[in-house]
Order: C-alpha cells, then sequence, then structure tokens
C-alpha cells in the first residue's frame, strides 16, 4: 500500500505562559524598583506659623530643625528655649540668650546637629545603602515673624554641623 497516506499526529497546541510571566515579572520589578512614595510627616507646633509659597518641591525624609517663637527642636526633642524681647521700635521678636551662643554659633543645637551627622554617616558606613547616604541635607521650619538674624544663625550652626543643604517647610498657595 504504497499510495497510503499517512496521518500526521495533530499537536494540540496549548497556551505557554512562560514568556508572558517573564515579561510580567520584568514589568513589576521596574515598577516597584521605580516606585517612590514621600511619606514624610511633618507636624508644626502650636506657637508656629508657617510662611506660604507656591513652589512644589516634593519633600523626602531628613533630619527635622523646627524655629519656633519659644524653642528650638531637632527631631522633636527640645534643645533651645528662645527669649522674647522688644527691639528698638517696639515690636516684639526673639532671639537665642547670650550665654546659649558662641559668636553665632548656637552651642546646645550645634552639639545637637553634629551628633545627628555622626549618627547618620556611621549608619551608612555600617550598612553601605546609598539611601542612608549622609547629604547633609536637612528640614527647616521656621515661624514667618521670627527675624531673619535667628533664623540666619540657626543656619549658620546647622552650616557647622555638617549640614549645608537647606529644605524650608512652606505651606503650598495656588501658584500663579
Amino acid at each position: 500500500m504504497a499510495g497510503k497516506k499517512t496521518r500526521r499526529a495533530v499537536a494540540e497546541g496549548g497556551l505557554t505562559i512562560t514568556s508572558l510571566m517573564d515579561a510580567m515579572t520584568i514589568i513589576l520589578c521596574f515598577l516597584l524598583k521605580s516606585y517612590e512614595a514621600s511619606d514624610v510627616t511633618v507636624t508644626p507646633s502650636d506657637d508656629l506659623k508657617i510662611p506660604s509659597s507656591s513652589a512644589l518641591a516634593p519633600i523626602k525624609s531628613t533630619v527635622q530643625l523646627i524655629v519656633s517663637q519659644s524653642r528650638i527642636l531637632v527631631d522633636g526633642e527640645h534643645v533651645v528655649n528662645l527669649q522674647e524681647y522688644v527691639d528698638d521700635e517696639g515690636r516684639t521678636t526673639f532671639e537665642v540668650p547670650e550665654d546659649e551662643k558662641k559668636g553665632q554659633l548656637i552651642s546646645e543645637l550645634f552639639n545637637n546637629l553634629d551628633r545627628k551627622a555622626q549618627d547618620l554617616k556611621q549608619i551608612h558606613d555600617s550598612t553601605g545603602l546609598t539611601e542612608a547616604e549622609f547629604k547633609g541635607q536637612i528640614l527647616l521650619q521656621c515661624d514667618r515673624n521670627l527675624p531673619f538674624s535667628l533664623i540666619r544663625e540657626v543656619m549658620y550652626t546647622a552650616g557647622q554641623a555638617q549640614f549645608g543643604e537647606f529644605k524650608f517647610v512652606v505651606v503650598s498657595t495656588s501658584g500663579g
């Protein structure tokens, strides 16, 4: 029976999803790696009136320095009390007591920030994570009624403690 046709075995075409699963896994890993949530909680104290701005820069988690009308706090921890006085024009203003300063350097604030900088550097050295690298960033919350001379002293002190990149917290307004 030379003229007889032989039947071919019909292979059933099953759906192989291995390559599709590989592609989905790669996409999922990419999305998880590139996802960044800004989860920074900023809680102003009762005696702090934050200034307004139309800037839209995101906040990153860093050391928080709060300068209110009555005190200076670092990461919620009390550092220095401010004293209230009346200036030459009869306005009430605030300053760091002279016994707390060495020139423009606020001693106790410097000690606290320097300790924070050393701790952050040690965390980076022990973990090796690039996310934990000390970059000298500080999140500064200042009352809008404070004199610039006080803010300058606080910034000078932070700079001397290796915090040179300042991020100011402001209340967002509709920009124009």
